[in-house]
């Protein structure tokens, strides 16, 4: 999967499923996100979940960091790019740089806990390059949008406590791609 891809999924719709366990997964198959974020789990029982993934035209995304049974090095990343997973998410900019060298969408977090968070942040994410960073907490997002987007280059994607349309629609119009909530009612049109 290109950028371009992983763009155009997040422009058709606005909310990637945060995934925490494989029952989540099987709800996520059949709802409306397009972007999967795999942020908990087992990386050996993910294998067949990306080939149903594949085929309904969604892309699957894995947090190295927090997914087991994954080396955080090149060769975990080797092993994900081989089972056909689209991006990785992590925190850190070595697996950035491996997963660039794999051919893998990278998505770097920024945790925002404090003003010297963001300064030390941006700082990392900017020698990085990912592709896309995601925000967390993404619920303050439109309330930083307007810093965030001096220092960086974005794309950006808000993670954490969103909860509500009105929660997606705010991060939507202060300029991030893409919310991403573990809130399954977000997960298909109809929510409210």
């Amino acid at each position: 999967m290109t950028k371009q891809e992983f763009l155009r999924l997040a422009s058709r719709f606005p909310v990637a499923a945060a995934l925490k366990s494989h029952e989540e997964i099987e709800i996520a198959l059949n709802s409306d996100a397009l972007l999967l974020f795999m942020l908990k789990g087992d990386a050996f029982q993910i294998k067949a979940f990306i080939e149903q993934a594949h085929k309904k035209g969604k892309a699957f995304v894995v947090h190295v960091d927090l997914v087991s049974g994954i080396g955080k090095d090149r060769a975990g990343i080797q092993y994900l790019h081989q089972i056909g997973v689209d991006a990785i998410i992590t925190s850190r900019s070595q697996l950035v740089s491996a997963g660039h060298a794999e051919g893998l969408i990278t998505i770097q977090r920024l945790l925002l806990v404090d003003d010297s968070a963001l300064e030390t942040g941006v700082r990392t994410i900017a020698r990085a390059a990912p592709d896309i960073v995601e925000v967390l907490p993404g619920i303050i997002f439109p309330e930083i949008a307007t810093t965030l987007q001096q220092l960086l280059p974005g794309p950006f994607i808000a993670g954490g406590f969103i909860r509500n349309a009105t929660d997606v629609a705010r991060i939507r119009a202060a300029g991030a791609i893409l919310s991403s909530s573990s809130t399954f009612a977000l997960w298909n049109r109809t929510s409210s």
